[in-house]
């Protein structure tokens, strides 16, 4: 089937007019005609229903819209694959990543792009439990994640992270969780949308300690709790790894470990080893290499 006949079919679609279609596409309006005529021969059924004002959509054509997008989308793909071989790049690496492990990605993916420059890195932003999903079902090829309890999928500890008791710079009154209960500051915590393990991870925490504050905020954004700390309006259950983007001179808060097993995780590379993947498999030599490991663990 030829690709550009499914361009001006798709295109004649979205348009609706054979002279704004063909406009669009840069040809006469009967070179558009020709190309719709022989897709429709191919095809054996009508596209479209004409009439002297308006172009729409057969019943058949509504049915193949889908499919024609998605041959185009697919024949897109294979060609964009053989220019980047042609290039000498050898295809596109998906990495997920939580912000646990900025620090660490921002180390090692500029060290795997100078040293082999065949793949192109695409990264997404997901939490920890998007990725175990985007793993298993080939979104990704790599994870940068909280240590799950998946099973199916390989994790190598690189690092870890940890909730903390962030507290107005001076606020000295409050250097442990249970003085919140006697303060009339509220507690800044993180909405389940943001990273369900973190919601429940201080959900723990707190019944633990038996903390009542006298109120809690709810936010998604670290940099908006950090903000609110810094105002002396509230203190805060935040992952430390959010306060490494800040300067000294922007960090007017105080910092304070919190005791309990929850408030600890370890933080690393998840991988899904099904099928051939070269990209995923290049890619974890490479940090075995990085980190002088003999093999995955």
């Amino acid at each position: 089937m030829n690709m550009e006949h499914l361009r001006a079919f798709l295109c004649l679609a979205e348009r609706g007019n054979f002279s704004d279609a063909a406009r669009d596409m840069g040809m006469s309006q009967p070179s558009l005609s020709k190309k719709i005529r022989r897709l429709e021969d191919v095809l054996g059924a009508d596209l479209f229903m004409r009439t002297t004002h308006q172009t729409s959509l057969s019943a058949f054509g509504r049915n193949f819209l889908d499919e024609a997008r998605n041959l185009l989308d697919h024949s897109n793909r294979v060609m964009e694959r053989g220019q980047k071989l042609a290039r000498g790049r050898a295809g596109t690496i998906r990495i997920g990543f939580t912000f646990s492990v900025m620090d660490l990605l921002t180390t090692i993916l500029p060290q795997f792009s100078e040293n082999d420059g065949r793949f192109d890195i695409v990264l997404e932003d997901m939490s920890s439990g998007e990725q175990e999903h985007a793993l298993k079902t080939g979104q990704i090829d790599v994870g940068f994640m909280r240590h799950g309890r998946n099973e199916e999928l390989n994790f190598l500890s690189l690092t870890h992270d940890n909730l903390v008791l962030l507290v107005p710079r001076d606020r000295h009154d409050i250097v442990e969780l249970a003085d919140i209960s006697n303060s009339n500051l509220p507690l800044v915590r993180f909405k389940k949308t943001f990273s369900y393990g973190i919601y429940d991870r201080t959900e723990q925490i707190l019944n633990a300690s038996l903390v009542q504050p006298a109120y809690t905020l709810w936010f998604n954004e670290s940099l908006s709790v950090i903000q609110v700390v810094c105002s002396g309006l509230a203190c805060a259950i935040i992952h430390r790894s959010s306060l490494s983007i800040l300067s000294e001179t922007e960090k007017n808060f105080t910092v304070h470990e919190i005791r309990h097993p929850s408030a600890r995780w370890e933080v690393g590379m998840a991988t899904y080893d099904v099928g051939i993947n070269p990209a995923r498999d290049l890619f974890r030599q490479k940090i075995f290499s990085y980190y002088n490991l003999e093999k995955f663990v």
